[in-house]
């Protein structure tokens, strides 16, 4: 309690770093352990047993670090960066998730440079997309098998248990799921408005001064409830706009998926189906260039909210147009908004939510359904276009923060997104080194400076 608030900052960090290293020395004993079979000294059965009598751990503790203690073993860089602290456990578990897949865990040794450098610079849950969309692109007949599977096993269910409404539904696709997700965010922001308009009733001008008439949880109950009186309802429309799915694709993960099934595109590329048949796995991930630490920024085939599409869905939304799709080139600019004129209106807006899934402030969740396009360079003082190049999403809140402590806006060498506060200092995880800035970032940084210091 009696810490300042920098020297709470400071010994937060540290916790974590040092908590980082002691799990990395920890799997190694355990890979050690299990290499040498100590179990077997106390007549235990298997590891499981070993560390259930020794460390009283549950079954999902043991097979999380067990499955640690394999990557770090099998992946030595993995454990140094885990032990250096660069790198966080939920993402050296991530990665050790797709070493554990058995159809394509053998493949991770060869990109696991790339995953770790994306691991100590993304947010996780951008991490965890970037690992996803490698499993799924490394082993797109395995990713087949799994839509198929959650296709043909869908199921959901309505029932009452104990007086109270109990609601469950599993399977379908990924656009089905965007779809569902898209009509329930829109019931859930109709829902917000009216206990806005209520406070504001009640409160007037002093109405931002009172809580909310209903939680965040009962609206989203009230939502759904909202959704069933909506379908019995003959004719009564959904609040807002209709929901559009959007699949977000780059140019060679749509050439390659057309060449496979045959079809050339209009520009003409296509692909021999016979060398696509032989190809190395990674050669759809990583970039042969020197530059191959952004080839899984560029390289996808995902919802806007970056949930995985299997190549055929995304041919079929292609071709028959029931959903959008939004192709990018290899600086992640879009190049095709599909085939809804409707939705051409405001482009440069709509294409600069579709490449984010929430706010750019560090560590808030605000989806990008609920923020605002702001200025990377600002339209007023740094004559910044208003265009996708220069866009950056932020929720109401932190789009106020930034320009109330002027905060700052930039990408690194790779594209991502950074923030600065006004003392010139770069926002950084624990563990996490300065990004890598390019020669026009630099310039650019260093004439604001000292444009600050002569002003």
């Amino acid at each position: 309690m009696g810490l300042s608030d920098a020297e709470l900052d400071e010994t937060v960090r540290r916790f974590e770093a040092d908590h980082r290293a002691f799990i990395a020395r920890r799997s190694a004993l355990l890979a050690v352990a299990e290499a040498r079979q100590i179990h077997l000294a106390d007549g235990h059965h298997s590891m499981q047993g070993y560390l259930r009598a020794t460390c009283n751990w549950s079954n999902a503790e043991i097979r999380r670090n067990r499955r640690l203690a394999a990557v770090v073993d099998s992946l030595p860089s993995v454990g140094a960066e885990l032990q250096a602290g660069h790198i966080g456990i939920p993402q050296a578990l991530e990665i050790a998730r797709a070493r554990a897949n058995p159809r394509i865990g053998h493949l991770v040794a060869a990109i696991v440079p790339v995953l770790l450098e994306h691991a100590e610079h993304l947010a996780f849950a951008d991490f965890k997309i970037c690992v996803d969309r490698f499993v799924m692109l490394a082993d797109l007949d395995g990713a087949f098998d799994e839509l198929a599977a959650n296709l043909e096993h869908r199921t959901a269910l309505v029932t009452e248990v104990g007086g109270a409404v109990d609601i469950s539904a599993k399977g379908g696709s990924p656009l089905t799921a965007a779809k569902m997700i898209g009509i329930y965010e829109r019931f859930v922001q109709a829902e917000f408005h009216k206990d806005v308009e209520a406070r504001r009733a009640e409160h007037g001008d002093a109405a931002e001064g009172f809580a909310l008439p209903r939680t965040a949880a009962q609206r989203h109950f009230d939502a759904l409830e909202a959704i069933f009186d909506a379908a019995a309802s003959a004719g009564k429309a959904m609040p807002g706009p209709d929901p559009v799915v959007n699949i977000v694709v780059d140019e060679r993960t749509i050439d390659e998926a057309f060449t496979r099934v045959g079809i050339l595109l209009p520009n003409g590329n296509r692909l021999d189906v016979d060398d696509l048949a032989d190809a190395d796995p990674l050669g759809a991930l990583v970039s042969r260039s020197t530059d191959r630490s952004a080839s899984l920024l560029q390289r996808r085939c995902e919802t806007s909210s970056g949930v995985p599409v299997h190549p055929v869905l995304m041919l079929q939304a292609a071709l028959l147009g029931h959903v959008r799709r939004v192709v990018i080139d290899s600086a992640g600019v879009v190049t095709d908004l599909g085939r809804k004129q409707r939705l051409f209106t405001g482009s440069a807006r709509l294409a600069a939510k579709l490449l984010a899934r929430r706010c750019s402030h560090p560590g808030c969740e605000v989806t990008v359904t609920f923020s605002d396009v702001d200025h990377i360079d600002e339209w007023a003082n740094e004559d910044g276009p208003t265009d996708q190049r220069n866009a950056n999403i932020r929720c109401g809140k932190h789009d106020r923060f930034k320009h109330r402590e002027r905060w700052r806006t930039r990408r690194d060498s790779q594209g991502r997104l950074f923030s600065i506060r006004p003392d010139d200092t770069i926002v950084l995880r624990v563990g996490e080194r300065p990004p890598d800035l390019s020669i026009d970032e630099c310039g650019r940084l260093a004439r604001q400076r000292l444009a600050a210091l002569s002003g």
